[in-house]
């Protein structure tokens, strides 16, 4: 690891912090420091605006979802993530705030491996012609909002009808989403590495709907055929837009993926325990 930068989440002073210890130990391992003018890392708002090509590593001090905006960020220059968890639960996170300064060594050392995660693409098409497109790592949910009020969608999957839900909502999620939302709704465990897409409806009104597995190369299609004017669609809780009736939503994988650092400490189902009782 020759080069290296830091994305915090700079409403939390732990981080910050931490982030000052994570620098001077990098200096002093005599790695290069990639960061802004005015302090040792980035925020989640300055990634954007700045060119990683190069850099070796990405760590991320924060919650999941700064590990969210980092990790869609960074899949653009193929720059590995390390997530520190500095969140309530923090599931996405490789390890906890103790455990980084101490590991610095193995990382120089190469003594890591390398997932690539999926991401999904998604498009907003409007009488045939694309409104909108976000990506998400984690997961597009289509829902209600604020009201408790249901929703009539059709689901086609490869261009084939697969049911019709009266529901609270959908998510598609990514393996790595598995965990999140999809998983409070019912949804199965997927371990993060496997290519596969998570499709659960939120609270369906029938006996019979029950999450599906498909394939990468899927092209999965939600028809939104009745809702109320406050019927969003979101990806990873970050990005929000108002969707209307006839929309169609189109999701698949995208060429683009997210380069996750995992050193072995922990298996996703031992971290997935674990944040279930501390929570």
């Amino acid at each position: 690891m020759r080069k290296a930068t830091i994305i915090v989440n700079d409403h939390k002073k732990a981080c910050l912090d931490l982030a000052d210890d994570l620098a001077a130990c990098l200096i002093r391992l005599g790695v290069e420091l990639i960061m802004p003018a005015t302090f040792v890392a980035f925020t989640v708002g300055d990634i954007h605006k700045n060119d990683f090509s190069g850099v070796d590593m990405a760590f991320v001090l924060g919650g999941d979802g700064t590990l969210l905006s980092t990790g869609r960020a960074m899949s653009a220059y193929n720059v590995p993530v390390l997530g520190v968890s500095m969140g309530r639960v923090g599931f996405l996170a490789e390890l906890e705030p103790e455990e980084l300064l101490p590991v610095l060594p193995l990382l120089m050392a190469g003594r890591y491996t390398l997932e690539d995660r999926i991401m999904l693409n998604c498009g907003i098409l409007r009488e045939g012609k694309q409104q909108d497109s976000c990506l998400a790592f984690n997961d597009v949910v289509i829902n209600n909002g604020i009201y408790a009020r249901t929703v009539d969608l059709e689901l086609k999957i490869d261009n084939q009808d697969i049911h019709s839900y009266q529901a609270d909502g959908i998510i598609i999620s990514t393996p790595t989403g598995s965990t999140g939302y999809s998983f409070s709704a019912g949804g199965p465990v997927i371990m993060p590495a496997t290519d596969v897409i998570v499709i659960v409806p939120i609270c369906p009104h029938t006996f019979f709907s029950r999450p599906i597995v498909t394939g990468p190369e899927s092209v999965v299609e939600v028809i939104c055929r009745h809702f109320s004017d406050e019927t969003i669609l979101s990806a990873d809780g970050q990005y929000r837009t108002h969707i209307q009736v006839g929309d169609l939503i189109r999701v698949e994988v995208s060429d683009k993926k997210v380069r996750v650092a995992r050193l072995g400490m922990y298996s996703p189902f031992a971290r997935l325990k674990c944040k279930i009782y501390q929570t």
